[in-house]
């Protein structure tokens, strides 16, 4: 959900540090889960408790950086 706050866009969650794998796919405008999968497996660190599954924001920037096309 996004707020329009002095004709800026907001996101809710924006600042929110662990993402499920559906904010991932919303914040990178990545349309199946496969891509995700194929992030993981290519390094893409996920935290796992019992069923869930979270990426840290931090290791996501990381990642992305490291994946780069220079």
């Amino acid at each position: 959900m996004s707020y329009v706050i002095g004709g800026e866009i907001m996101a809710k969650k924006q600042n929110q540090r662990f993402l499920t794998f559906q904010q991932l796919m919303d914040e990178l405008q990545i349309g199946s889960i496969n891509t995700v999968y194929k992030m993981q497996k290519n390094g893409l660190p996920v935290i796992s408790i019992g069923r869930l599954k979270r990426v840290d924001r931090r290791d996501l920037e990381k990642f992305l950086e490291s994946h780069t096309v220079k």
